[in-house]
């Protein structure tokens, strides 16, 4: 498998540790020590705590990029209108690509640092799982 396989991979596994971020806010979710991916990775009360606080650190980054570029209702005006409006159109598709790379960035940042609270066990064990589901 390439490596930018390995890394879309595990990219796309660390989504799943979402949930278990949430999971210490959530009353209808189970208790870290109850909860089936904790259990399966064999995650510490440690690391579903530094987990939670990246999580909520990559919110609140996502919740700051600034939007003020973006023109509500812009694109739609310009289809209402009848009349092509190239340089709003490119204007309004700017900025919302400006907001997309910015929560990207915050995003990958994430997956980063909680890559680096496992260990190279839970790592691997990640990377089986998703083996195995893949060939499922």
């Amino acid at each position: 498998m390439n490596k930018m396989t390995r890394i879309a991979l595990l990219t796309a596994s660390l989504i799943g540790f979402t949930g278990v971020a949430q999971a210490a806010n959530t009353e209808v979710a189970p208790a870290p020590s109850q909860d089936p991916i904790v259990q399966h990775l064999k995650l510490t009360n440690d690391q579903v705590t530094k987990i939670k606080s990246l999580h909520d650190e990559m919110e609140k980054s996502v919740e700051q990029v600034s939007m003020k570029d973006v023109k509500d209702g812009a694109l739609i005006d310009v289809i209402h209108s009848g009349k092509w409006d190239e340089q709003a159109v490119k204007t309004q598709l700017e900025a919302f690509s400006k907001v997309e790379q910015q929560t990207r960035y915050y995003r990958v940042k994430y997956y980063f640092d909680l890559n680096q609270v496992l260990t190279p066990e839970q790592r691997k064990q990640i990377q089986d799982d998703l083996i195995q589901s893949i060939n499922n």
